[in-house]
């Protein structure tokens, strides 16, 4: 769907075109581009590459765009915007419900049965100019709803939410960033803070993803935000490098967590219709200490062993973890576009998944996954998604599901159908059908099952 943003619009029901410079070197507030990658969007993380048809964007029309508060307000004009969302949800499991309520592999909308409050979502910034002369920006995320534990980061307001409660709170970004004018005619972008990583397709605010549900591989086996400094050096206009220190996955400040790195790049064809995006991530992330006993949330591949809780870990610095993610698209025809992304991780010297949670023996960990995704634009207000996605856990380190005391390896898959549908620019309707099962072991259902269909519908108003 570049077609569109090359000529500075976005097709209402499809997914929207980058947002576009002005002459006065102004970035208006858009959706995000579902046709990229993570690291190729404007909503955190990396920064796209220029588009250059920016002068075109004078021109464009108000009519079917986004009419945020503040331009109600009369402060359409102010160089620090504010702008948010609010999406509810429902999710029915056609297998009854389960006995802990919980639809296993369904993220975030994961509670059987249920309405749920997922994102009160605020976002307050003043966006970089992509411009010949140095300038300053910021922003700062606040994530209200049942999503804070989808998002949550490890030593930051421990215990102070009650788990599947509406009433919790996250600080999903917190950073700022500076453009220098230097190397390249786009210069280079740097920002320092609490960021949406750059790995993958899929990504945490709800206007960043086609679907109300995410795959396997974006919940279990990628991160949500790094805690770091990030750069951005536009060396094209259709190819970035991106360059980083990052404290691990998911986590806030703490001077003894080591420094691990992120890294990566992007590419878009001279026509616009390919990109393609690789990122590395790299370094320890377990834990100095072991977490305490009790502790409400376990960051994802980590462990909880009683025994040994809050005792140090000797094998901190040998607890590498490594993951590659590569997300292809293509714009077939005006209204056809594919995604595919594949990922490949593994961990070392895991403490206590050798022995099921019982000591701190240790064991390596391997993931792999595969998805993809096709979004046709029906109506100029019905985008429809198609995902299909294999996540391989082989040592069940990342889904965790046990078997007699022992973690159990298994490979799981899904399929989902759904629409975005916007009736109003500020109005998006997303309903959806998802079918998952497992390979080898019995993972829904409080372990009776082996496959799981759900039903759900979210609603986003965007002000």
């Amino acid at each position: 769907m570049q077609d569109a943003a090359a000529a500075g619009e976005a097709p209402q029901g499809a997914a929207e075109a980058p947002p576009l410079p002005s002459p006065t070197g102004e970035v208006p507030v858009k959706p995000v581009d579902l046709n990229v990658s993570a690291s190729n969007r404007e909503i955190g993380g990396g920064e796209p590459t220029t588009v250059e048809a920016a002068t075109e964007a004078a021109d464009d029309d108000k009519e079917g765009q986004v009419k945020h508060l503040q331009d109600l307000l009369g402060y359409e004009e102010s160089p620090v915007k504010i702008y948010g969302w609010i999406q509810n949800s429902y999710t029915g499991n056609t297998n009854g419900k389960p006995k802990d309520g919980e639809n296993f592999g369904v993220n975030p909308n994961h509670r059987a049965n249920s309405w749920q409050g997922n994102q009160y979502y605020i976002v307050v910034e003043n966006p970089l100019e992509q411009n010949g002369e140095i300038n300053f920006g910021f922003r700062v995320d606040s994530l209200f709803g049942n999503d804070w534990q989808f998002n949550y980061m490890q030593g930051f307001a421990n215990n102070a939410f009650k788990l599947n409660s509406f009433s919790g709170y996250d600080m999903a970004q917190l950073y700022g960033e500076v453009h220098l004018p230097f190397l390249t005619e786009g210069g280079i972008d740097v920002k320092g803070g609490r960021w949406y990583t750059i790995a993958g397709y899929e990504q945490v605010p709800a206007i960043a993803r086609p679907l109300l549900s995410v795959p396997y591989m974006f919940n279990y086996g990628q991160p949500f935000t790094h805690l770091g400094v990030l750069t951005t050096w536009h060396v094209t206009d259709k190819i970035n490098l991106y360059n980083g220190a990052i404290n691990g996955w998911d986590r806030w400040v703490d001077e003894r967590f080591a420094w691990g790195y992120i890294g990566g790049f992007s590419w878009t064809s001279k026509d616009e219709k390919t990109t393609l995006a690789t990122t590395v991530v790299w370094g320890p992330n377990q834990f100095p200490n072991q977490l305490p006993n009790g502790q409400q949330i376990y960051p994802t591949g980590y462990v909880n062993v009683p025994s040994i809780a809050g005792l140090p870990n000797p094998g901190y610095f040998r607890n590498d973890r490594t993951l590659f993610t590569t997300v292809g698209t293509h714009k077939w025809n005006d209204k056809l576009t594919q995604v595919m992304e594949t990922d490949q991780g593994w961990e070392r010297s895991i403490p206590g998944l050798g022995s099921g949670g019982e000591n701190g023996q240790p064991r390596s960990a391997t993931w792999f996954s595969y998805g993809n995704w096709f979004l046709y634009q029906f109506h100029p207000k019905i985008t429809g998604v198609w995902r299909s996605e294999v996540f391989w856990d082989p040592q069940g380190a990342r889904t965790q599901k046990m078997i007699n005391n022992q973690f159990v390896g298994d490979t799981y898959y899904e399929q989902t159908v759904g629409a975005i549908y916007k009736p109003n620019p500020n109005i998006w309707i997303r309903p959806e059908a998802r079918y998952d099962w497992s390979q080898y072991h019995a993972a829904f259902n409080d372990n009776t099952r082996n496959s799981q269909f759900t039903l759900a519908v979210d609603v986003i108003f965007l002000w």
